[in-house]
């Protein structure tokens, strides 16, 4: 099942189901990044600043997937 028809079903769940999935779902990220080390924690926020601030510009998964193809020659 693709993340899409998951998200098509969550999204015809009644608004208490939906609630609860969205709080697990959340709660599942949390626990993972408390496994994160420090370095890897400072990198990410370092990452966030720069592209709340805008001095980087983020793209779109579009533009980093043909980036990843045209770098392993599959473009």
């Amino acid at each position: 099942m693709s993340s899409q028809e998951i998200a098509d079903a969550a999204m015809s769940l009644p608004i208490s189901e939906r609630a609860a999935l969205a709080q697990d779902l959340w709660q599942s990220i949390d626990n993972e990044l408390e496994s994160f080390d420090g370095v890897t924690l400072q990198e990410l926020q370092r990452r966030d600043d720069e592209l709340t601030s805008g001095s980087v510009e983020g793209r779109s998964h579009e533009e980093v997937m043909q980036a990843a193809r045209s770098a392993i020659g599959c473009a």
